[in-house]
């Protein structure tokens, strides 16, 4: 059984979108409402601090993408768990290959480690506005059932002063895959992943740094040599395309005792795997 057989295939890959939340965006508005940034700042009980400028920047894009991105997460997931399972009972049984021709225990940490990769830079790139966005809405839905996300947000979201995203609302398709047919054309203005000279950065969420922030930006960003190093240990070092420009790529790259553990997301996949609505 070959590595690449052991990885699912992807319908948009993570490595080629675009960056556009920011670090100290995700530090202090997102990462505080996932278990798996735990390490970096606290968790936060409770709903998220969701507020008009959040919403406004999550307009901008097509609402067809969480679709897309949602049906790429669970297939990861559901992936990930799975070749976990497999790779603990080989451990357990004290053996280096599956019988029968199966994968070897090297094959099976390698696709655990590409499919944490592609997770995690699918969730930092922008996945993650969505993702604390569908968890400060599931309260409200049973609270309010039978009310529209849009209805329900104009109902609890405060006014706000924020400069307005440059980007009309819908119009921003920040991923590889094609517009469907029943799409094309309704939405003048689009703005598309294979434009030529398009700038994403002017789309990117606004970038605020604190004291705070910055801290954990320089105590979590990996050198240029350990980002080496760390390839040249992996079976399949094409996994670190995604996060090589990443500000979180030490979730990968950090050591523990000189080894990486190949479990680094429990807390990540039980908190996302689920299936994704699609935005209103």
């Amino acid at each position: 059984m070959s590595l690449a057989s052991l990885i699912p295939a992807t319908r948009v890959y993570p490595a080629l979108l675009p960056s556009l939340l920011t670090w100290s965006l995700r530090y202090n508005e997102l990462y505080p409402y996932c278990d798996f940034f735990s390490h970096i700042v606290p968790t936060e009980p409770g709903p998220p601090r969701w507020n008009a400028e959040l919403e406004a920047y999550h307009r901008t894009f097509d609402p067809d993408i969480w679709l897309v991105l949602g049906r790429d997460h669970d297939d990861d997931t559901f992936a990930l768990r799975k070749l976990r399972s497999r790779s603990v009972e080989l451990k357990r049984r004290k053996r280096t290959k599956e019988v029968d021709g199966g994968a070897s225990l090297a094959d099976l940490e390698a696709a655990i480690a590409s499919i944490e990769s592609r997770l995690l830079t699918r969730w930092n790139r922008f996945l993650g506005l969505h993702e604390v966005r569908q968890a400060f809405l599931r309260p409200l839905r049973m609270m309010y059932p039978g009310q529209s996300q849009q209805r329900l947000m104009e109902t609890v979201l405060l006014a706000m002063d924020f400069e307005r995203p440059l980007a009309d609302p819908r119009t921003l398709w920040p991923i590889s895959m094609p517009i469907p047919h029943h799409l094309m054309g309704e939405r003048p203005g689009r703005v598309c992943i294979w434009h030529a000279g398009v700038d994403w950065t002017k789309y990117a969420l606004p970038d605020r740094p604190s004291c705070d922030s910055e801290a954990a930006r320089r105590r979590f960003e990996p050198t240029a040599a350990e980002a080496l190093e760390d390839a040249n240990d992996t079976a399949d070092s094409r996994w670190l395309d995604g996060t090589m420009d990443d500000a979180t790529g030490p979730f990968l790259l950090s050591r523990t005792n000189g080894a990486r553990s190949s479990g680094f997301l429990p807390a990540f996949t039980g908190l996302f795997h689920r299936r994704h609505a699609q935005a209103a």
